[in-house]
């Protein structure tokens, strides 16, 4: 989970005040957290510049102390942020994650997370959580204290990850909205939607 403080922007423009926005709504949020969003909203007089006046105003005015605020907060945000490009840069960096952390449970956590956004609607996921629920909570257990046993494991998964950056990165993997992507793959490179039982048994899984 992202931490949010007040003190992480300090140049303020406007895509480091929508991933601000985007990661308040995206991570849920507690009643402590939209008193800090609230400091930071009258800590930036500059978001009248980025957002214009009358959403300055409606950000700057609310009773955060309201029971609703929270909900009319998210609500404005999903209005003012382009949740699409955020999206992109989260997943992005999930499985660039999955390939730098070396800790087997940290990695095993990873690919329930990414189990998740599957199941959500980012199918461009399918090998690497299929690949994850089709493994036992016992094979799991195993694998953990088995260095050889994980890397032969989590070797396919990282390749299928490396593979989902580069498309990710040329934007041929476009995130539009919250769990809506438009695909500009070849057909030959969504081998994760029409050859999975191929990936699958060539992984032995």
């Amino acid at each position: 989970m992202i931490l949010l403080d007040v003190r992480e922007v300090r140049v303020m423009n406007q895509i480091n005040a929508e991933r601000y926005l985007y990661n308040f709504v995206k991570n849920e949020q507690d009643e402590l957290s939209i008193f800090n969003f609230e400091q930071w909203v009258y800590e930036h007089d500059e978001l009248e510049d980025i957002f214009g006046k009358k959403e300055y105003l409606e950000l700057i005015s609310r009773d955060y102390k309201d029971k609703f605020a929270y909900h009319e907060t998210e609500k404005q945000i999903r209005r003012l942020v382009h949740f699409g490009l955020f999206e992109q840069e989260r997943i992005t960096n999930i499985l660039n994650d999955l390939l730098t952390n070396e800790d087997k449970s940290e990695q095993l956590e990873t690919l329930e997370i990414l189990y998740e956004e599957y199941c959500s609607g980012y199918n461009f996921l399918r090998y690497i959580t299929l690949s994850y629920i089709l493994t036992s909570d016992e094979h799991k257990e195993i694998i953990k204290v088995n260095q050889s046993k994980f890397e032969s494991y989590i070797e396919g998964i990282k390749k299928e990850a490396v593979r989902l950056l580069g498309f990710l990165r040329r934007n041929e993997i476009l995130i539009n909205e919250e769990y809506e992507y438009t695909d500009y793959r070849a057909e030959k490179d969504q081998i994760e939607l029409h050859s999975i039982n191929e990936m699958l048994g060539a992984n032995g899984t």
